[in-house]
């Protein structure tokens, strides 16, 4: 072709700020970034909010969102470093960073952002929402502070594809050790606060720390037979059932709470010597009940890798990190594991075990630290990480 021809084309599209739109939103947000360094008119554009918005929702499937890799965080142990796996195409970000603390605790990530806090050496802790991939962050103020020594849990509600506004739900409590709690709700939307929406009380065997946004709705874990979620645009709080737990002496030693293409998951594990189930929930469309959707066996998965060494230490199965991923392609969810160092699911699609992430020969996700003796007694939590270009407009 002309090399001539070939500058006009390009000075055409370049001059089409449309076009360059069009062209833009289909590349991967960490190309995006990089593309800002271009000319004032690409940085311009890339930053424009109501572009990244339109950039989320063309990555969106089928009125879902899919992450791009799960952060792996080794359970009470507080550290600005994660093992990052890959689900699809993804490049390394140096998750939190550029946030200067020494000590980082995610509390949840929601369809790209995350809602953390932090601690100093004086144990002063401070709450922040942020997108790792543009290393944008706010600081969260609240109207009502907690109380010293009083329970105190903040959580996101967010979603890109239905609004670009999200939400801050608090959940503290009113007096110490009293389990009566208030609801504090802030909407980026009006940059306001509602104070104690509404005063609840709370079980022992609630998980307020633990919440899950699925449909518009914020959900907690509980070990009890019912659970609270909160109808996040009605702002009102609702019961749920809980899974009923196996009988016999078997006593329910982990949960993992999580959701994938609009409904909800819960994973159980029961302390038993060499106890290789995991036991799969899913809950009904209309919130009626769970039904146990699958009971799998690591056995199985190590029939098909020999590599893994499963079981091999009493009471430590070796396995945790449970997350739900979907497909882009096909409605099934994949059970997301690690196990003995190594990343693997069962794929609900086929019904099969595979390899997710394997770090290499004689290499494993996870070491002997701290109080741990053997690899095998960590407690892995994910996240779910959405590469994405979003950006505070409450800024």
């Amino acid at each position: 072709m002309n090399p001539k021809l070939m500058i006009s084309s390009a000075e055409k599209i370049g001059n089409n700020q449309d076009l360059l739109a069009q062209i833009l939103l289909r590349l991967p947000a960490k190309s995006l970034i990089k593309f800002k360094c271009v000319s004032k008119q690409w940085l311009s554009l890339i930053s424009n909010p109501h572009f990244c918005l339109s950039h989320t929702r063309h990555q969106g499937h089928e009125g879902f969102l899919h992450p791009t890799a799960l952060l792996l965080k080794v359970q009470s142990v507080l550290s600005p470093e994660f093992h990052v796996v890959p689900l699809k195409h993804f490049s390394q970000v140096p998750f939190f960073h550029y946030i200067s603390t020494p000590y980082i605790n995610i509390l949840q990530s929601c369809n790209g952002l995350f809602v953390c806090e932090t601690y100093d050496d004086d144990n002063n802790v401070e709450y922040f929402i942020c997108n790792p991939t543009t290393k944008q962050f706010k600081k969260l103020s609240f109207l009502q502070n907690p109380i010293k020594d009083g329970e105190f849990y903040v959580s996101l509600a967010f979603d890109p594809l239905q609004s670009p506004h999200y939400k801050i739900i608090v959940v503290r409590e009113v007096l110490k050790n009293s389990l009566i709690f208030a609801l504090d709700i802030y909407a980026s939307e009006s940059d306001g606060w509602k104070v104690a929406t509404t005063i609840f009380e709370t079980k022992e065997g609630d998980c307020i720390e633990d919440s899950v946004f699925c449909n518009g709705k914020l959900h907690w874990n509980s070990y009890e037979n019912q659970s609270l979620y909160l109808d996040v645009e009605k702002e009102c709080l609702q019961m749920m059932p809980m899974p009923t737990p196996l009988g016999g002496n078997r006593l329910e030693i982990y949960r993992y709470f999580g959701e994938s293409g609009g409904r909800l998951y819960l994973a159980a594990t029961y302390h038993a010597y060499i106890d290789l189930d995991l036991y799969v929930h899913q809950m009904a469309s209309d919130y009626s009940h769970w039904f146990l959707k699958h009971r799998l066996n690591m056995g199985d998965a190590m029939e098909v890798f020999p590599e893994l060494n499963l079981g091999c230490h009493p009471f430590s199965s070796g396995f945790s990190g449970v997350s739900f991923v979907g497909s882009e392609r096909k409605e099934e969810v994949k059970v997301v594991i690690w196990a003995d160092g190594k990343i693997i699911c069962y794929d609900f699609n086929d019904g099969a075990w595979k390899m997710i992430h394997d770090p290499g020969l004689g290499l494993k996700i996870g070491t002997p630290i701290e109080f741990f003796n053997h690899l095998h007694e960590q407690r892995f939590i994910p996240y779910k990480y959405f590469e994405s270009v979003y950006v505070f407009e409450d800024m």
